[in-house]
């Protein structure tokens, strides 16, 4: 066996190891980064009088520079409708020395806030008095448990894509098992977390959930025939990756760097937060804004899976004898899309299939006939004879037009040109008819 040259070494391992690799530095960049040190970064905090706000202002801006944004409100009131129209993550008071916060915005939010404001209240003689204007669910401790009821809803979609796309099923199957599976996840997660009282009985909820799941599987799925190979790298890095630092749902986005803040109305995730807590714990603030966002999301999964279908017709219009070359690398489904076989389900036994019987004219069996399948190029794919009971059955052939060629002893042979399509071909049967020419030489002689 001769060795690999080191450039072919290269490009081997390149492909193989790509996305383990890219893996790798995506947790250090999206995960360790933003969550190793959680501080204020454009916190919006409102601040009871003019003069108060001023001078924290000022304060803030020398201690912890674009740290904290504060917004000056009239009075108490003020400071509580900013808490509760989501305008502000908390309000002081230092006339009492009062903080109003929503521990429903997370524990870790409610912890950095105490020691911002603890020697602020000291330090005008006041005893600092914590004010939850919205507190999370009873189950919810500590203010994170609708983060993972909606990853249970985030990153199945792309795993159910992924193992979709090897299976030998139309397009339309495919699509219907996506909504099938995004259907149960939010029903399940649902009554789950109602059952552990992590949220409160919203039946809108599912609904929400259901946008997410849809918008993540019909994403990824139009994303395939585009980015190819690359659809784990892709899907992960926006869907997990970028979308779980940025989703303020384990650490409050007030706390992580303003690019993954940026970020936060944009992704899915985020937005599927954001709703969900504007129902469950602010009368509905800010929850229009995100389930439009997953409405978006959701009409460009479908515009690229409808762009790809018009494209693929098109292409097979011109040239009906069109296939992809995706190699051994590759996996073509039935929508002409490509994927990393090491994130796939593993293929179906048998399929592509093409199966019948080889019969006389008289309609009795032919064993031991042989039939040869070749492809458009005239390259054999399968040579086999038939069984005794004249049946014949070729396995994983590729989705193409193929000629199949059927001959036997005394008998004009059989040809016909088939188009091979996922799953099994059965009853395609051959009939052999007697070689005349045979007969005539037998009788001469």
């Amino acid at each position: 066996m001769t060795e690999a040259q080191p450039s072919s070494l290269v490009r081997t391992l390149a492909s193989a190891l790509w996305f383990p690799m890219f893996f790798i530095v995506g947790f250090m960049v999206c995960y360790l980064l933003p969550f190793h040190a959680p501080a204020p970064h454009n916190m919006p905090v409102a601040i009871v009088g003019d003069q108060a706000a001023q001078h924290l202002d000022a304060a803030f801006a020398q201690a912890m520079p674009g740290g904290i944004d504060v917004t000056a409100v009239p009075d108490e009131q003020g400071a509580r409708d900013a808490i509760l129209q989501r305008q502000a993550v908390a309000a002081y008071d230092p006339a009492d020395g009062q903080l109003f916060y929503a521990k429903a915005n997370g524990s870790a939010l409610m912890m950095v806030l105490q020691q911002v404001f603890t020697p602020i209240a000291t330090a005008g003689g006041h005893h600092l008095a914590l004010v939850d204007l919205a507190a999370a669910a009873p189950g919810d401790v500590m203010g994170t448990g609708l983060f993972y009821i909606l990853l249970a809803m985030n990153i199945p979609p792309y795993i159910t894509v992924m193992m979709l796309l090897r299976a030998a099923l139309t397009t339309r199957q495919k699509l219907l098992a996506l909504a099938g599976v995004g259907a149960f996840a939010s029903v399940v997660c649902y009554f789950a977390a109602l059952s552990m009282d992590v949220i409160y009985n919203e039946p809108v909820l599912m609904l929400i959930g259901f946008l997410l799941t849809q918008a993540v599987a019909w994403t990824t799925f139009g994303l395939v025939p585009f980015v190819k190979q690359f659809i784990p790298g892709v899907a992960m890095g926006l869907f997990v990756l970028l979308s779980m630092p940025s989703s303020s749902g384990a650490i409050p986005k007030e706390l992580v760097p303003v690019f993954f803040q940026a970020l936060h109305r944009f992704l899915p995730l985020g937005q599927a937060v954001d709703s969900m807590r504007g129902v469950l714990y602010f009368n509905g603030a800010g929850a229009l804004p995100a389930v439009l966002g997953l409405v978006a999301w959701c009409a460009l999964g479908v515009l690229l899976v409808v762009f790809n279908q018009l494209r693929m017709k098109r292409k097979k219009a011109a040239d009906p004898e069109a296939v992809t070359t995706a190699g051994t690398y590759e996996h073509e489904d039935d929508s002409e899309v490509v994927v990393d076989p090491a994130i796939e389900a593993p293929r179906p036994k048998h399929h592509h299939t093409l199966a019948g019987t080889v019969r006389a004219a008289g309609g009795e069996p032919v064993p031991g006939a042989i039939v040869t399948v070749t492809d458009p190029t005239g390259g054999q794919l399968a040579h086999l004879v038939t069984s005794n009971s004249g049946e014949y059955e070729v396995h994983d052939l590729p989705r193409q037009y193929v000629t199949v060629v059927v001959s036997a002893s005394g008998m004009r042979p059989a040809v016909d040109r088939v188009a091979v399509r996922p799953g099994r071909i059965a009853g395609y049967d051959f009939v052999l008819e007697p070689d005349a020419r045979q007969h005539r030489m037998a009788g001469v002689l």
